[in-house]
């Protein structure tokens, strides 16, 4: 039993390193692979029902797909820039305000309190003064040493970010290219594999497809469910706290939603702590509320939605999450429950139960 279980290890080990390797190379294609895939139901219907030829109906299925794509794209930016020129409007509006506020705090507290400081100083004999510019001159140090270490990693990420755009554009066209080229030969690519692989290893490749598409489906039908269930709770929450363009903002932040855990807080969190500087505390503490809410229900209604239409145990779907969230940080909330929908689609199709019979050493099927 140790043999086929190190065996096991080793063959997991070995297919996860193809797998990575293999993507990293030709990532562009599986991607296309992934978007073909997607499309075929559509080429199908535009070639049987409507006797378009398929070369043609490839075409006129991804024009479809990208024109779809680029037009929710574009309502959405359209949304956001309406949003930013509010959120502008209501800043420039209220900075004499706000101008005024800081002004009577410095005024109150903060020169008063540096005084104070100033005073205490003068007071100190020569050792203890020299002493204290040491110090002020260290920390400034520190304080000039880290924003320069900001600066040089905003500055590192942006050079990156440009020097992978002629990639990312070759990568892109490759992967439209090699998407046509895909969904135009799928049914000749389907036979030539259903003729290389033996029947009953693709009867079994057959069976995991079914369970991945329908399992990767829902997923994407939970994050739309959640994504609603967000966009009400601070739609009718800017409706009572009488929010102005409430509509506009509520789409941004349900967008933004999807974001595990920065999500809406990167709209509430600034938000609030503007209306508490400037002295709008009812709606700074409506929005705390809102911003709760929101949480609460994400936290809540996630494992169930997500079990719902995945069909796995709530608990299992809460685990996925929090290990994919300790391996790999923000992106494992994704990771992890797409790591357990391909478990779950593999069990299925009976893939787990042959390695456990393998293990046990015995031929039962």
């Amino acid at each position: 039993m140790i043999l086929r279980v190190s065996i096991v290890l080793f063959l997991v080990t070995v297919v996860g390193l193809l797998i990575y390797f293999t993507f990293r190379l030709a990532y562009p294609f599986i991607i296309a692979a992934g978007f073909a895939f997607l499309l075929n139901p559509l080429v199908n219907l535009l070639t049987k029902k409507l006797k378009i030829p398929r070369g043609l109906s490839v075409l006129i299925s991804i024009l479809l797909l990208f024109g779809v794509l680029g037009s929710i794209i574009f309502l959405l930016i359209l949304k956001i820039i309406e949003g930013i020129e509010y959120l502008s409007l209501q800043i420039s509006g209220n900075i004499e305000t706000s101008l005024m506020y800081i002004n009577s705090l410095l005024n109150q507290n903060v020169i008063p309190l540096w005084e104070e400081i100033n005073q205490l100083f003068n007071n100190l004999n020569n050792t203890q003064q020299v002493t204290v510019q040491e110090y002020i001159q260290e920390y400034g140090l520190e304080l000039a040493t880290f924003l320069g270490k900001v600066g040089q990693a905003l500055a590192n990420g942006l050079s990156q970010f440009i020097s992978v755009l002629p990639i990312t554009i070759t990568a892109i066209l490759f992967i439209l290219i090699a998407m046509y080229f895909i969904s135009k030969d799928w049914d000749r690519i389907g036979e030539f594999l259903k003729g290389a692989i033996p029947p009953t290893y693709y009867q079994k490749m057959q069976d995991i497809n079914h369970e991945l598409k329908t399992k990767v489906v829902g997923f994407f039908i939970a994050q739309i469910i959640l994504i609603s269930l967000s966009f009400v709770i601070i739609i009718v929450g800017f409706m009572i706290l009488q929010i102005e363009n409430a509509l506009t903002i509520a789409v941004i932040a349900a967008v933004l939603d999807f974001l595990p855990y920065l999500g809406t807080g990167l709209i509430f969190v600034p938000w609030i702590i503007y209306c508490l500087i400037t002295g709008n505390y009812f709606l700074a503490f409506g929005l705390m509320i809102l911003y709760a809410l929101v949480l609460v229900q994400r936290q809540l209604a996630e494992p169930k939605v997500l079990s719902s239409n995945l069909g796995i145990n709530p608990l299992a779907t809460l685990i996925s999450l929090f290990i994919g969230l300790q391996l790999f940080g923000f992106v494992g909330l994704i990771i992890g429950p797409v790591t357990l929908v391909i478990l779950v689609a593999l069990y299925h199709a009976g893939i787990l139960q042959g390695i456990e019979l393998f293990i046990k050493g015995t031929n039962e099927k």
